[in-house]
């Protein structure tokens, strides 16, 4: 009897859309994470090296699903005059950071990918409290302070003991490049400190849940996201290749976030939000294809010139690994900046009652 109030637990208004569309899209897509890994030993099982394994995980991510969710970010933002005119930053901010990558990226390469991949864990990462916040904000009543910044906590301190311990140790390593890290730092205390964070987090949230499970002021669907990505996230730097291990986190993130941008388009198009003429087509009902196929027509305009670059070599004398990153960071640092706006604001999965395909 202690726990007949769990019932209201799975009630529809709990979960973004519904509990098969969540757990789909949003929470065990994490399983996707296998793909790049499983693909980079398939390529070498067949005889291709190692770096062109790498090499070609990174071009299927980039076109499949890693390109087209950067464009999906510009939906709600650079194709929005409202959304311009309120944070006008974005404009500078599209010549500003394409002149910095392309600068960094060929005078100062290890400096631009130790960069990227510290924005890229933030980004990832602030993607998850902001979905946990979505949940927290279809809950009634609401859950305390103390209890939001338990749910932060773990999300924010999974990634890093295993994490820093590469980098107090050397071997965290990008193909042959190895990221910077400043010598004073190389030392276990700032793993072991990484880890105590962590652990004091992960108890902290598991005591807490629990006794809101006990008083039936459990949130399910909040739960299993924060559990799935604990697990992801902590296990991802324990891989030997590195940038594979985090195509992988990066593949979940970004069909998490294509899902996520569609339902909210969808969402405000119902409130009657977007302006534009294009962005309404491709967010209407039975228009996930057209949404999907409009950020890969974006996506393989920039991949073709990557191709540029590539087959230009002789000229510019640039590594594969500089173009490739000179080109997706150009676009992708932008839609972080893009996000750290959206993410910030109040949230727009304000609507309860499921809404259709």
């Amino acid at each position: 009897m202690a726990y007949s109030s769990s019932l209201t637990l799975e009630r529809p208004n709990l979960w973004l859309r519904s509990r098969n569309w969540d757990l789909v899209w949003i929470s065990f897509s994490a399983l996707l994470m296998v793909v790049p890994y499983g693909s980079f030993f398939l390529a070498q099982s067949i005889g291709i090296d190692a770096t062109k394994a790498r090499e070609g995980v990174n071009m299927l991510v980039a076109f499949c699903i890693g390109g087209p969710h950067m464009y999906a970010t510009y939906t709600r933002t650079t194709f929005e005059p409202e959304f311009r005119k309120k944070h006008y930053s974005i404009i500078p901010v599209a010549i500003i950071i394409p002149a910095l990558v392309i600068y960094f990226g060929t005078y100062h390469f290890i400096f631009l990918l130790t960069f990227f991949f510290f924005w890229a864990s933030v980004h990832v990462l602030h993607q998850i409290v902001f979905i946990v916040d979505c949940y927290i904000g279809k809950h009634r009543p609401s859950q305390t302070l103390a209890s939001r910044i338990g749910d932060y906590a773990v999300v924010l301190t999974a990634l890093y003991p295993m994490a820093m311990y590469r980098f107090v140790h050397g071997s965290f390593h990008i193909g042959d490049q190895y990221l910077y890290f400043p010598p004073f730092l190389k030392v276990d205390a700032v793993w072991w400190l990484a880890t105590a964070a962590f652990s004091a987090a992960l108890s902290y949230f598991v005591m807490k849940t629990f006794k809101e499970f006990r008083r039936g002021e459990g949130n399910l669907p909040k739960t299993i996201l924060i559990s799935v990505t604990v697990i992801a996230t902590f296990i991802t730097p324990f891989f030997g290749e590195l940038d594979v291990a985090f195509q992988g986190l990066n593949t979940w993130h970004s069909f998490q976030y294509l899902a996520l941008t569609w339902y909210i388009n969808r969402l405000r198009l119902e409130r009657g939000e977007i302006s534009s003429p294009t962005m309404r087509k491709i967010s209407g009902p039975r228009s996930w294809w057209k949404y999907y196929g409009l950020n890969v027509a974006f996506n393989s305009i920039i991949l073709a010139l990557l191709g540029g670059l590539l087959l230009t070599r002789q000229w510019h004398h640039l590594s594969n690994d500089q173009c490739y990153y000179i080109v997706i960071l150009s676009i992708l640092l932008q839609h972080y900046y893009h996000d750290h706006i959206l993410f910030t604001l109040p949230s727009e999965i304000r609507e309860t009652r499921p809404v259709l395909a």
